[in-house]
């Protein structure tokens, strides 16, 4: 048996067969992961402010934000979809949560902001 015929049947052998496996399965889990990395990073949420934090009843907050890497950004409350940057004035009648979510694909980001209102 030559060197050649050697190696050939190596590869027929349970070492060769788990050998393969072991590297078809690399091949997969680094193209999954790969895939996953560079078509649909994590949104990044720069910023999600309020001015001022706290209102009297009656008065008005700024909302402002950032955001970078989303396909879509939405905020509770009636606001609904909103672009990448913006602002918005609220003026809610009691102590409100908003929440900003990011989504970009099957990744999202959020991130709550509190405005208290004083009676």
């Amino acid at each position: 048996m030559n060197y050649w015929e050697m190696q050939r049947s190596f590869w027929k052998t349970p070492a060769g067969i788990v050998i393969w496996v072991v590297l078809l399965a690399c091949i997969i889990v680094g193209g999954l992961l790969a895939l996953n990395i560079f078509v649909s990073p994590y949104p990044v949420i720069e910023s999600f402010d309020a001015k001022p934090v706290v209102v009297s009843l009656g008065n008005a907050s700024n909302l402002s934000w950032a955001v970078v890497g989303a396909s879509l950004v939405e905020i509770d409350h009636g606001i609904g979809q909103v672009e990448l940057k913006g602002f918005r004035k609220v003026a809610p009648s009691e102590t409100t949560t908003y929440t900003l979510t990011a989504i970009n694909g099957s990744r999202n980001r959020s991130r709550d902001l509190r405005i208290i209102v004083n009676v």
